[in-house]
């Protein structure tokens, strides 16, 4: 099957994260087994992915294919074609996932097969694809890497398939989720008056610090500066009663030099004078601030790159963390590689059937220069 092919067939299921029915994979097990490939179909605590590999484990390199295949929820209005009825329309490739990220984990898996199938590779491959990255990772590449450390001394590289606009991914900022708790004393809203500290009343004072906080910081690299947004605000879901607390919610995307401890202390300052409680809590530390330092990891990829855009690839940061962090927490580096970034999650997702090819050719190169 051609690459196209493969990612038309692997988008005809709604596999909407997490995947908790095997279907998908068992179709790409029953293909990898067409060549002559033993592939296992994993659950984990509920949900599917599937490993394989080739090559040679005792040579001495390896590297690890990664992608996932749970996709977010379509929305939106979809005129091309329905989400799951994979459609080609102007050498584009339409439906949810043709770019995040089912078009290139049809191109890794194109690229695994070609792998095993070139007498000349020497090196060890591993294809590693999950079921679960769109809410976290925790039931696919972790534990499947956290098993492969254990057994074996772990990869020497890793090419997670991300959307790029077929440029290199050589550094991500990690993932701090927040609750900020204002508190103060519930009261009926007709009697609001004789609350003796109203949160809705310290709720724009806040908002506006938050929305201006400064955090502490010291970049010294590559990596764009830190962001930090207010996304969510949680009170009472009555319209009679004024809210004992409100919880609002942050997003935070941080630098490898910065600590959790003294970001939740900036934050308490810029609140510190408020008419209420404050309180910090961590939602979610999801970690993944990484910069890449393997300059032949990086000349490598940007030459193959090179050679099959016919012009010049760009070293990108922007972006936030996705399964590759769990390599980078055990010090394989890692790049991210795909396909147009501006459709991702969005309605009409695709992706340019030229570029797919493109970057097919691009895994099976970069791994074959790398540890072949």
């Amino acid at each position: 099957m051609k690459t196209v092919d493969i990612a038309k067939e692997l988008m005809k299921y709604e596999t909407i994260s997490p995947i908790e029915k095997p279907r998908v994979f068992q179709f790409l097990k029953g293909l990898l087994e067409k060549h002559g490939i033993s592939a296992e179909v994993r659950e984990i605590e509920g949900v599917y992915n599937l490993t394989a590999e080739t090559g040679n484990r005792n040579s001495g390199d390896s590297i690890c294919l990664n992608g996932h295949l749970d996709v977010v929820e379509p929305e939106g209005e979809w005129s091309v074609t329905r989400p799951f009825k994979p459609k080609i329309e102007d050498q584009k490739l339409y439906g949810r996932g043709a770019t995040d990220m089912k078009g290139e984990a049809a191109a890794l898996i194109k690229a695994f097969i070609e792998l095993h199938e070139d007498e000349g590779f020497n090196g060890h491959c591993t294809l590693m694809l999950v079921g679960d990255e769109e809410i976290g990772g925790y039931r696919g590449t972790e534990p499947l890497v956290d098993e492969h450390y254990r057994k074996h001394e772990g990869f020497d590289y890793a090419i997670i398939g991300e959307p790029t606009d077929l440029n290199i991914q050589v550094g991500t900022r990690g993932v701090l989720w927040l609750n900020v708790l204002l508190e103060g004393e519930g009261v009926h809203a007709s009697r609001a008056h004789i609350a003796r500290i109203n949160v809705m009343e310290e709720l724009p004072k806040a908002l506006n610090r938050l929305n201006n906080l400064e955090l502490t910081f010291n970049n010294q690299g590559d990596l764009p500066d830190p962001s930090n947004e207010v996304t969510k605000i949680k009170s009472t879901e009555t319209y009679n009663s004024v809210p004992g607390q409100v919880e609002i919610g942050m997003d935070m995307r941080i630098l490898p030099s910065q600590n959790v401890d003294r970001i939740t202390e900036d934050v308490e300052k810029a609140l510190n004078d408020l008419d209420c409680g404050v309180k910090v809590e961590i939602e979610d530390d999801l970690g993944g601030a990484f910069q890449l330092e393997d300059e032949e990891f990086k000349q490598t990829a940007k030459k193959v790159l090179d050679e099959l855009r016919q012009d010049e690839a760009e070293y990108i940061t922007e972006g936030g963390a996705s399964d590759g962090r769990f390599f980078s927490e055990r010090g394989t580096p890692f790049i991210e590689l795909g396909l147009n970034q501006e459709s991702a999650h969005a309605e009409n997702e695709y992706c340019s059937i030229k570029n797919l090819e493109k970057l097919e050719e691009s895994f099976y190169r970069i791994s074959k220069r790398l540890v072949g």
